[in-house]
């Protein structure tokens, strides 16, 4: 068997080399900031966040970012929980960008939802979101059709807790 030196490596270099490599998949996998960019708008969600907090007794502060001909795009913060609703005119689909949470959608199991995570809710369907955690859930939320009147029909018989 030949030795290390033999071979052109030494412990110390063997040692330095796997040193570099783990460091190096330490900074490729530590959490970069969210972007969100819709149009030419900067695209660093954090900052957004921060300029556009909710008030300190608001369960849901939803902002338009964006519109098209056939949708409009907000940023939905979710501090609490929504009662159950529906939305009448609209289709939704949403992207959770921060936070977790549980919807509930009429005839469906719970659905446990966290970044990354993506749902339709076809127009009509009963639903509602209950934020996990102390952060607040914050989701890209997409109106098909464009959102250009309130939309939110509460759902027949939702007087209890939504949770």
């Amino acid at each position: 068997m030949r030795s290390q030196r033999a071979r052109g490596r030494t412990p110390r270099v063997r040692t330095c080399a796997g040193l570099f490599l783990l460091g190096t998949l330490a900074i490729g996998c530590t959490a970069r900031a969210p972007q969100l960019v819709v149009g030419a708008g900067p695209g660093d969600l954090r900052a957004f966040l921060a300029a556009h907090a909710p008030a300190p007794q608001q369960e849901i502060r939803a902002d338009e970012i964006g519109r098209t001909t056939t949708a409009s795009y907000h940023v939905v913060q979710v501090r609490g929980a929504e009662r159950p609703h529906l939305h009448a005119s609209h289709d939704l689909t949403v992207v959770v960008l921060e936070g977790r949470g549980t919807l509930r959608r009429e005839g469906t199991a719970p659905l446990a939802l966290a970044a990354g995570d993506a749902v339709v809710i076809p127009r009509g369907q009963v639903h509602w979101f209950t934020r996990e955690g102390s952060e607040p859930a914050v989701a890209l939320v997409t109106f098909a059709p464009p959102l250009d009147a309130p939309d939110t029909v509460p759902a027949p018989g939702a007087t209890a807790s939504p949770r």
